[in-house]
């Protein structure tokens, strides 16, 4: 069985898959650490978020 897309998170400079002992992936959204807005693990699939950067670009300055 082929997993669901998690969307953005996928692609997302902020995410971090992680794997369940039962072979699940869930995505860690890092943003979780320093804004309560983000969830630490978003509902997937994620289709648009304010926290999105591209992983290939740098991440922006914190503030």
């Amino acid at each position: 069985m082929t997993p669901p897309d998690p969307g953005l998170c996928r692609l997302c400079a902020f995410s971090t898959p992680v794997r369940s002992d039962r072979g699940s992936v869930f995505y860690r959204c890092e943003k979780s650490r320093s804004d309560p807005a983000f969830p630490k693990y978003p509902r997937l699939p994620v289709l648009q978020c304010p926290g999105y950067v591209p992983a290939s670009a740098p991440p922006p300055p914190s503030r």
